[in-house]
């Protein structure tokens, strides 16, 4: 099982999509009502209207399709795509059925829907789509339906100017609000994700991606937590037997090579029964540190004897033979960090000045030498 690390690659996040997806099925189920609703009441009423008559079908029929799409947990850009896509059209449609019909008021124009629903397809672009793509995607299609009533022949834009200047008014001011907010949100997002990154470059080792000494000290800090409410707990030590030579020898680009090889060979340190995972990191140069809570000192004896034969079979670079020594320090009550450390570092000098690839764990009078598997 690898080990549990607090640091990890920027990735989308699973939360934010699962409720994206949630919110889309309720606009689509709300959606699918409302045009339910209005076909009909356009059959009992028997009203003229052209958009329920020819356009609402279309789009119940795609609305359904989309909340079929979304509940079988289908690809969601997929659906964003397609949502702006149909909106826009179906909104441009009654813009050009809406002007060719006569308004009830003098003055007044006919139906300011079609801009609301101008305004669904604004906001749906800018969720949907990258911030570049989504302003330029907008900036084209609200200026063409703001034109459009005023294009089209033979229609009544004139006698409702005025109405129609207000409901276009309107829109833009709501479109200049919403661009907003996305600007605001895309910036905010950058913001977070610049500083995420930083983080992880402060506490990860860009050479085996492993948490670096400052990330594992929080670790360290809650092992001694735990010892003084009388918890086990170990630390292991391990450093690369002649690494000097391999660097040598064959060059500093094998040695990181091998350095890499060792942190992969660090994530299968398995996690003890019952206990929280361990935290792993490279402590400087060819030295890791591995902490274990909940490890009593024969339990971190049993898996040093694991961790070196998994580091004696492993495959690696250039057919190398790499061994590793370790020592081991439990946790004590009364002690602190440096205490700790201390005695793990003793015991790490005596496995190497005892011949290496060995562990020596602390408590034993003499190093003892632990047999391959």
């Amino acid at each position: 099982m690898s080990p549990h690390t607090d640091l990890h690659l920027p990735r989308r996040d699973p939360h934010g999509e699962t409720l994206r997806r949630r919110l889309y099925t309720g606009v689509v189920v709300c959606g699918v009502a409302l045009v339910l609703f209005g076909i009909l009441m356009q059959r009992i009423l028997n009203l003229q209207e052209p958009y329920l008559q020819y356009v609402a079908p279309w789009v119940l029929g795609l609305n359904v399709l989309a909340l079929w799409w979304l509940l079988t947990r289908r690809a969601l850009i997929v659906v964003e795509l397609a949502s702006v896509g149909v909106l826009a059209a179906a909104s441009v449609a009654h813009i050009v059925l809406v002007s060719l019909k006569a308004p009830s008021l003098p003055g007044a124009y006919p139906n300011s829907g079609p801009y609301w629903a101008v305004m669904c397809v604004c906001v749906l672009a800018f969720l949907a789509l990258p911030p570049r793509r989504a302003t330029a995607f907008n900036l084209t299609y609200l200026p063409f339906t703001l034109l459009l009533p005023w294009l089209l022949p033979e229609t009544h834009t004139a006698p409702s100017a005025p109405g129609l200047v207000r409901v276009q008014l309107n829109a833009t001011m709501v479109f200049l609000l919403v661009w907003g907010l996305s600007w605001f949100r895309a910036q905010y997002a950058t913001q977070a994700q610049t500083q995420e990154l930083l983080r992880q470059m402060a506490f990860t080792d860009p050479l085996t991606g492993l948490p670096n000494r400052h990330a594992v000290y929080p670790a360290v800090d809650a092992l001694l937590k735990d010892a003084a409410r009388g918890q086990a707990g170990s630390i292991f030590l391990i450093d690369l037997d002649h690494f000097k030579r391999i660097n040598d020898r064959h060059g500093h680009g094998v040695g990181d090579e091998v350095l890499v090889a060792a942190g992969q060979v660090l994530r299968n340190c398995a996690t003890e029964p019952g206990a929280p995972p361990p935290t792993l990191g490279r402590w400087g140069g060819e030295e890791f540190i591995v902490v274990m809570p909940g490890t009593t000192p024969e339990r971190a004896q049993a898996r040093a004897e694991q961790l070196l034969t998994e580091f004696r079979e492993w495959a690696w670079p250039h057919h190398l033979q790499v061994t590793v020594s370790i020592g081991s320090s439990s946790v004590r009550a009364d002690e602190d960090f440096n205490g700790l450390l201390a005695r793990a570092d003793a015991a790490l000098y005596a496995a190497k000045s005892s011949g290496r690839d060995r562990a020596v764990m602390q408590g034993h009078a003499k190093p003892q030498e632990l047999v391959t598997a």
